[in-house]
């Protein structure tokens, strides 16, 4: 094992729990639909809402490295099914442009940014993240060199692509590049299979299993400084 030099972070879920934020975000897209698109919601609910948009994989599995996409054409085609025509595209993005707003409306989890301006000062700091969220609407933004997401890369985690993409962005080799997230699978095995060190958040109100070829845990962002500390002696 190399010497630590980078560290790529997930997102959700590890700087913030996720459920109330899409909850929220949701909430946000209906009520934009009802004042919109009152045919749509008169025929649709949001459960009908998101299994179109899983049906629509079946037929676009690309969309799966493209969230933001995704849920935009699938909201396009439940537009055009309830004739709307060529209202739709624009209704489409006005909904959505209010549903990425509300996606954006995070609350960290405590001493999160504290611990990033001590980490930033030790180490080469990147995000990767599947999802929608944007880093640079946040001032924790400012001690990372980069921030990619999957669908402005094209490839979303567990494949090695997307964490060889983050290792290029901060600049060093897999070896030297510590990723740290909660998944399991995406975030734990997908980093040891690209050649990557591993360390799994484990945080409060988030259920996720621990996967048992993580380097470390945490489950207080307190605790990373030592623990990173401790893995560099480990090389």
């Amino acid at each position: 094992m190399g010497r630590i030099h980078a560290i790529s972070f997930d997102l959700d879920d590890t700087f913030w729990p996720s459920q109330p934020v899409l909850e929220h975000a949701e909430a946000v897209f209906y009520r934009e639909l009802e004042r919109q698109a009152p045919r749509l919601v008169a025929r649709y609910t949001p459960d009908d809402l998101r299994q179109q948009r899983i049906a629509l994989l079946q037929h676009r599995p690309d969309l799966r490295h493209h969230i933001s996409d995704w849920r935009r054409i699938s909201l396009i085609q439940a537009l055009q099914s309830c004739d709307y025509g060529e209202q739709s595209e624009a209704i489409a993005n006005a909904v959505f442009a209010d549903f990425l707003d509300a996606r954006q409306r995070v609350s960290l989890f405590d001493d999160v940014e504290a611990v990033l301006e001590v980490l930033s000062q030790r180490y080469v700091l990147v995000s990767l993240t599947n999802g929608n969220a944007d880093l640079s609407c946040l001032p924790c933004s400012r001690f990372f060199k980069a921030s990619l997401k999957a669908e402005d890369i094209g490839i979303s985690k567990p494949h090695a692509a997307a964490f060889e993409a983050a290792c290029d962005a901060a600049g060093y080799a897999p070896g030297h590049v510590l990723h740290i997230g909660d998944h399991p699978k995406d975030d734990v095995h997908g980093a040891l299979n690209a050649g990557l060190r591993a360390v799994q958040a484990l945080m409060p109100g988030v259920d996720r299993p621990r996967h048992e070829g993580a380097e470390g845990y945490f489950d207080d962002w307190r605790q990373l400084p030592a623990l990173l500390d401790e893995l560099q002696q480990l090389r």
